[in-house]
């Protein structure tokens, strides 16, 4: 029995396998936060935009007197509060500790493009090399 087969479709098939669930958990907890996270209002304790790289740190109180603390950071542009002043945020409910802002939440879903081409431009490339591998027989022993 040949390998040769089971690494090129290792090829062909590894970025998504790797990736589809990341981003579907990524996408479910943007969809929860959406619909059923409870907005209140963040205290911004420090804020960044380096590179077209926006950071912020924020603490905020859920409905039952906990303060939380949270450090986001997005490779897209948001406006960068101030330090000191009130951000809008949304946490998850179920599980205070999960949130985002409200400006993050109007984005249809939560991946920026740069990360999409990236992630296609990989795919394409292990695609051409796995493809490249099935149809020259490279590993047949």
């Amino acid at each position: 029995m040949s390998v040769g087969p089971w690494i090129a479709w290792l090829l062909l098939l590894s970025p998504a396998a790797v990736v589809i669930p990341v981003a579907a958990a990524s996408l479910y907890v943007h969809l929860r936060l959406r619909h059923k996270g409870v907005p209140v209002e963040a205290t911004c304790d420090r804020a960044r935009r380096n590179n077209g790289l926006w950071a912020c740190a924020y603490r905020y109180v859920d409905t039952a007197g906990t303060s939380h603390y949270e450090y986001r950071q997005k490779p897209y542009p948001l406006p960068v509060p101030e330090p000191g002043r009130p951000v809008s945020v949304v946490y998850d409910p179920r599980r205070p500790k999960r949130s985002r802002t409200q400006y993050e939440l109007r984005r249809a879903v939560p991946w920026a493009g740069v990360n999409i081409g990236t992630y296609l431009f990989v795919q394409l490339v292990l695609g051409i090399l796995g493809a490249a591998f099935l149809a020259v027989g490279m590993f047949e022993s």
